[in-house]
This record gives structure tokens, C-alpha cells and sequence, in this order.
């Protein structure tokens, strides 16, 4: 019944999931341009942030569906919703990636 606690049967949980993973494999994507461009100018530069970038992006993967089912668990039990890990994380991968493309541009 609405009102009466904090859990909505609705699917916000999962949307906002589905929105990470997206975002997440938009960094992927983006992050492999960057290193195919890079990769034409150093392969060692390329395989360092590759090395460093690729995993951070499946870290954020797992911690997105980890974060779903804790925050699904979460809202049943009328308990707190998880840290801000995971957007900590993204912030860092964005960073990454404007670090790779200035190291592009430095390198042009």
C-alpha cells in the first residue's frame, strides 16, 4: 500500500541498475577509441591505460549488480541504500579517460 514504508513495488531499483551498467559500458566503449587512437602513436602508453582502465571498468560491472542486489535487499528490509562507492568509482573512470585523451592529444 503507498505510504507505508519506503519500498515501492516498482522497478527503480533495476532501472537505476540497468543505468549504471549502461553508463559503465559507455566508458568501456569510449575507453577502447581512446586506446585504439593511442595505440597508433605508443603500444606502450596503450597497454599501461588499458591495463589500468579495462579493469576499472569490470570492477564497476560487478559493483553495479552487487549494489542492485544490496540496495534491493535493502529496501525490503526498510534499511539504508548503499554508500556512494560505486558513483566514487565512475568519477575516477571519467578521469581516466580524460586522462588518456590528454595523453592523445599530448602525443598528436
Amino acid at each position: 500500500m503507498p505510504g507505508q514504508g519506503p519500498w515501492d513495488p516498482g522497478l527503480q531499483v533495476e532501472r537505476t541498475t540497468l543505468a549504471w551498467l549502461r553508463t559503465g559500458l559507455t566508458f568501456v566503449v569510449g575507453l577502447m577509441v581512446l586506446l585504439r587512437l593511442l595505440a597508433h602513436r605508443s603500444a606502450v602508453a596503450a597497454a599501461v591505460c588499458a591495463a589500468v582502465a579495462l579493469p576499472l571498468a569490470a570492477v564497476i560491472a560487478v559493483a553495479s549488480w552487487r549494489r542492485h542486489r544490496q540496495a534491493e535487499r535493502n529496501l525490503r528490509a526498510a534499511e539504508p541504500l548503499p554508500d556512494g562507492v560505486l558513483q566514487a568509482a565512475f568519477t575516477a573512470l571519467a578521469l581516466l579517460a580524460g586522462a588518456i585523451g590528454a595523453v592523445y592529444v599530448l602525443l598528436m
